[in-house]
């Protein structure tokens, strides 16, 4: 892990969070429940197996394919389904499809030499929590959320 100095930091490779854990797109969705719960955190990159980001997950993103339901279900929304009696069936996890299905695909990238007031402004333009630092060949090398971009101005 890289140290998160909060008084002297100007790049994100300052306040990243080094070799972050990552998931892949064939990831069931339940997994991925137990994976951000397991280590407390809201969301990671998808990267393919060269581990070259290709999206970002989020519970977000989770809880929005268990409220709008699999692609195909013929259900058009958690509250529909209410309506029409929800079968045990219809509620099993396993039933939610893999990572790859409900992801963001155009996961936001910086650079390790990227300033962390630009990538602040990028968070706040683009209205999302977290930025995937990647080398030229989009390799994650870390993940900057928006707390560490509060982190690193001082209060």
């Amino acid at each position: 892990m890289t140290d998160k100095s909060t008084a002297t930091a100007s790049t994100v490779s300052q306040i990243m969070t080094a070799e972050p854990l990552c998931i892949s797109p064939d990831t069931p969705a339940r997994d991925l429940a137990r994976m951000l719960e397991a280590n407390d955190i809201s969301g990671m990159p998808v990267v393919d197996v060269c581990n070259r980001v290709i999206g970002v997950v989020s519970k977000t993103d989770l809880l929005r394919r268990v409220v709008e339901g699999p692609k195909g279900s013929g259900r058009g929304s958690f509250f529909e389904s209410l309506a029409e009696g929800l079968t045990d069936e219809d509620l099993h996890p396993d039933n939610l499809g893999t990572v790859e299905e409900f992801m963001t695909p155009a996961a936001l990238t910086a650079g390790l030499d990227d300033s962390v007031s630009d990538v602040a402004r990028r968070m706040v333009e683009d209205g999302v929590h977290r930025i995937v630092i990647v080398d030229d060949d989009r390799v994650v090398l870390g993940l900057v959320t928006s707390l560490d971009i509060m982190r690193a101005f001082p209060g």
